[in-house]
This record gives C-alpha cells, sequence and structure tokens, in this order.
C-alpha cells in the first residue's frame, strides 16, 4: 500500500468517527472537499465543519488554525482549541490544510499565505450546499474570520483573497487575528540576529514548507545541522509529535544549533532562496538587519472590520510582526489595534478568545 493510499484509508477511518456524530449541544462533521495545491492541481482536501444543534446558530466562523505538528491534531480528527470557544454558539468552518487530515502524506507549505486562503476559502464554498440544507435560519453569505498564530495571519490572508475576489458573494463581517507571524522573513532575521528560536520545530516547516510552496528545491543539508536532520527526521516529519510535547524534548533554543552558517547567511545562494521564499509568504514586511531594502505593504486596504491581538511579551511570534503590521495600516479606519502585556504566546490565548467571545456578542 503506497504511503498516499495508507495515510488516506486512515483519514477516512478516522473520519467515519466524526460523520454523524452529535452531542447534546454540537453536531461535528468531518467533510472532504476539492481545491489546489501550489502547482494549480487538484487536490482533496478535509476539515471540520460544527454545527450547534437545539438552537439558531449567532453566525458561521470561519477558522483557519494555528500551527500543529501532527496529524492527530488535524481539526478534521480533532477539534482545536478555537472549536472549543465558540463551537456551542456559531456553525465553525475548519480546514486542515494541505500536509494533515486527508494530505497527511504531503509536505505542508507553512506559512504560505495566499495558498492557505485559497484553501481556506475553497473549504468555506464547498460547505455552502450542506448548510442550505440544514435550513439553520441565518445568512450563508455573512461570516466572520478568527485565527490565533499561524491562523491569525492566515486569517488577513484569507480576508484579502475574500475582499479582493469574492466580495459580490460573500459578506465578512468582522476579522479577528490575534498573535500571527504577519512577517515571516523579519521573524527570521531577528532568529538570526538574536541566536535564539524558541520552538525549534518551526524551523524544518518553515524551511521545507516554503521549499514545497515555491518549488524551490532546497538542498537543506546545507542548511540544517547534523543535530537538526536527526530532530525532523524522527519527530517532525513523522507528524507524530504534538508542538508541546516537542517543546518540552528539546530544550536548546540557540539558532546555531539547528541551523548551519551557511542556512542564516543570505548571501549564499540557497539560503537568498529560502529567503525570497520568506519574502512571498510574508504579508507585510520591514528589514531589521540593515542587510536588505526590501520592504512590503500590500496594495490592499481592507474593507471591513479588522481586530488584532498581541502580546509585547509575546515569546514565539515576535511583537514585531504586529508592529510591521501597523506600521502599514496605521492610517487605516478598519483596523483596531489591541497590544498589551498578555504574557507569552500560548498565555495570551487567554486573553484573546474572551475577547473575540464579548466583542462578537456587541
Amino acid at each position: 500500500m503506497t504511503n498516499m493510499r495508507r495515510a488516506t484509508l486512515i483519514f477516512l477511518l478516522l473520519a467515519a468517527c466524526l460523520v454523524g456524530y452529535a452531542a447534546d449541544k454540537v453536531m461535528e462533521r468531518a467533510v472532504s472537499y476539492s481545491s489546489l495545491d501550489q502547482n494549480n492541481e487538484p487536490v482533496l482536501l478535509s476539515g471540520l465543519l460544527s454545527v450547534p444543534q437545539g438552537k439558531t446558530p449567532r453566525g458561521i466562523i470561519l477558522i483557519p488554525h494555528f500551527t500543529i505538528s501532527s496529524v492527530a491534531e488535524s481539526p478534521s480528527v480533532k477539534p482545536t482549541g478555537e472549536a472549543k470557544a465558540f463551537r456551542e454558539d456559531y456553525v465553525l468552518v475548519m480546514p486542515d490544510y494541505i500536509g494533515y487530515g486527508a494530505t497527511a502524506d504531503r509536505v505542508h507549505p507553512y506559512l504560505a499565505g495566499e495558498l492557505t486562503a485559497r484553501n481556506t476559502v475553497d473549504m468555506l464554498l464547498s460547505v455552502r450546499p450542506i448548510l442550505d440544507s440544514m435550513a439553520l435560519g441565518i445568512s450563508l453569505d455573512s461570516i466572520y474570520i478568527v485565527g490565533f498564530s499561524q491562523g491569525g495571519a492566515a486569517a488577513l490572508w484569507t480576508l484579502r483573497l475574500l475582499e479582493e475576489q469574492y466580495a459580490d458573494r460573500i459578506y465578512v463581517r468582522r476579522c479577528f487575528a490575534g498573535s500571527g507571524p504577519y512577517d515571516v522573513a523579519s521573524t527570521f532575521d531577528q532568529a538570526v540576529l538574536t541566536n535564539h528560536v524558541t520552538l525549534p520545530l518551526t524551523i524544518p516547516m518553515l524551511i521545507l514548507g516554503t521549499s514545497e510552496a515555491y518549488g524551490l528545491n532546497l538542498q537543506v543539508d546545507s542548511l540544517f545541522t547534523p543535530a537538526m536532520v536527526r530532530y525532523n527526521a524522527k519527530y517532525v516529519a513523522s507528524k507524530q509529535y504534538k508542538g508541546m510535547q516537542l517543546f518540552f524534548r528539546f530544550p536548546c533554543r540557540k539558532a546555531t544549533h539547528w541551523l548551519t552558517p551557511y542556512g542564516m547567511d543570505k548571501s549564499r545562494p540557497e539560503t537568498s532562496r529560502f529567503y525570497s521564499g520568506m519574502l512571498r509568504s510574508s504579508l507585510v514586511h520591514y528589514p531589521i538587519d540593515g542587510q536588505s531594502s526590501d520592504s512590503i505593504c500590500p496594495q490592499w486596504t481592507p474593507r471591513t472590520p479588522v481586530y488584532v491581538f498581541h502580546s509585547t511579551r509575546d515569546d514565539i511570534v515576535s511583537f514585531r510582526n504586529a508592529e510591521h503590521l501597523r506600521r502599514c495600516y496605521a492610517s487605516c479606519p478598519s483596523f483596531t489595534w489591541d497590544f498589551g502585556n498578555y504574557g507569552g504566546h500560548y498565555r495570551s490565548v487567554l486573553t484573546f478568545f474572551p475577547r473575540v467571545k464579548r466583542l462578537l456578542e456587541q
């Protein structure tokens, strides 16, 4: 049996455990849908559709999820934390992304914003007939977008796609972006300059995912140290370990432990190509090391109200990301900025979701 067939069989078995599942308050259903991959080839993706039972939902929330590292964390297999916050009051649409769920055998194109947005919107479009058949009593063309961490950046990429290409079909009432890596390239720059990376698993995910997303065919042996080659092969590439398991298993936070001097030098051809990919994955970009004059501020001004949350003490997704986003959109009236000392990345989740819930209820 090929890896692809084995992954598909595993997904179908897991999905069978969810389809038709109905608790007293929520029905959760794993769904599959058609989209396009990074090569514009058809791909069958998966995700989770969650619908409150016995009540009229308050609305529909499209949720691009935060960074996961194991197949078991795919929303279609096990609803993520975002679902728990909203599942009893809202219809939730949660894509797995390429590399998880039905496509677990593929490399996840980590932080590739345009591709993630396309796959996310395609799921929203695919479940509309299902929701229409349920006669929920709510508009299927009016939604909210909520995302945290990787999902925070994906939320803005998704909003951009919806406003630019689907404004005549879908109305986004509000977008909530929490602690997102909006400037992927500068986040990498900061890791190199400070010789510190809080979550080592993001290094292979970013390098291999960027190579996959943009067809770079990077020679990772020139970028990875032997320690990272072993770490990736045994723990990350297998997609069997959750992020928090790896966080505590590998306490070394020095970038030089994981990246070669070549991999940290943007003047080297292979690293330069990798960096060009990260620039493509950055919604905004401002250089922080004085080595580049490149900057990115998208020619897109959101019409939708956007709430941006970020802790100034974030230890995983640097607050610099939010600063660069605000630098681009400081004069845009659509944005509401919520910055403060809300603790580290994981702790700030405990502030973000309750605030989003309150804002949704106003």
